[in-house]
């Protein structure tokens, strides 16, 4: 255990005194309400309680799934995790969230003003916020549960969008999820979903890219309104460095690779 951070069982007490057992994961609204004792936290974790009071106050070395149980049942803030992960001597995901990230308006505000269409990705893909132009030019933005590795790898309104599907779009949004996945196990779920499709399999199988983003690639794209007939957008990528867990994903109008022999004018 390292000591870098000594007062890290304190704050894990702190931590589980903010919540009550109705504010758990699946908890029953029927049942009794309590604190957060750590003889809740080992039952939300399937372990003895004599095992989590050894690991809370630093006698035991938390392994990274029982740091991703704790910060899933407590709801911890990214920082609050990458402490734990650090304290833990453990290397920090490349991927990290609230349960349930929210968009501050300041960040939602941002992007209804942007010229192009613009959304608001969570680490795991999924779509927080869109603005006009993102839900006009690609509806499935809007859906709900929208996810943009689900949306864009499986048949469906996302993946009919993009033009040249195999050559522009698939390689690198599952280089993304490769990435994502070695260390994030809702990325590995979504991996499983995803590959469930004969295609998108058959390219995982035999692609290895493990690039963390391919954000600003010129890309194909049908649009709302010109179906037959693709247009080049620009995907870029930003992290809000006072959000560092959220990303905003924009699609650039663009100009054709001079090269392709089917550029839009």
């Amino acid at each position: 255990m390292q000591d870098a951070a000594p007062d890290l069982p304190a704050l894990l007490r702190r931590w589980r005194a903010r919540l009550t057992r109705a504010d758990l994961p699946g908890a029953d609204p029927a049942a009794a309400d309590g604190p957060v004792t750590q003889a809740v936290m080992a039952e939300q974790l399937g372990i003895s309680e004599h095992h989590y009071r050894r690991m809370e106050t630093g006698r035991r070395r938390m392994s990274s799934d029982a740091i991703e149980g704790i910060s899933r049942t407590l709801a911890l803030h990214p920082d609050e995790q990458i402490a734990l992960y650090r304290w833990a001597g453990r290397p920090v995901p490349p991927l990290l969230s609230p349960i349930t990230p929210d968009v501050p308006e300041d960040l939602a505000d941002h992007i209804r003003r942007l010229p192009f269409p613009a959304l608001v990705e969570a680490p795991d893909f999924g779509i927080l916020a869109f603005n006009r132009r993102a839900e006009r030019a690609c509806p499935w933005t809007a859906r709900p549960g929208a996810n943009v590795m689900v949306d864009l790898l499986l048949p469906g309104p996302g993946r009919d969008q993009c033009a040249q599907w195999e050559e522009h779009w698939a390689p690198p949004l599952l280089a993304q999820l490769r990435q994502g996945a070695l260390a994030n196990a809702a990325l590995r779920a979504i991996v499983d979903r995803v590959c469930e499709d004969p295609q998108v399999r058959e390219l995982w199988e035999r692609t290895a890219d493990l690039r963390r983003h391919a954000y600003g690639t010129v890309r194909p794209m049908y649009l709302e309104g010109a179906p037959t007939r693709p247009a080049w957008v620009r995907i870029m990528g930003w992290q809000p460095m006072h959000l560092p867990s959220l990303r905003v994903i924009t699609g650039e109008p663009a100009t054709a690779p001079t090269a392709d022999p089917q550029q839009a004018p």
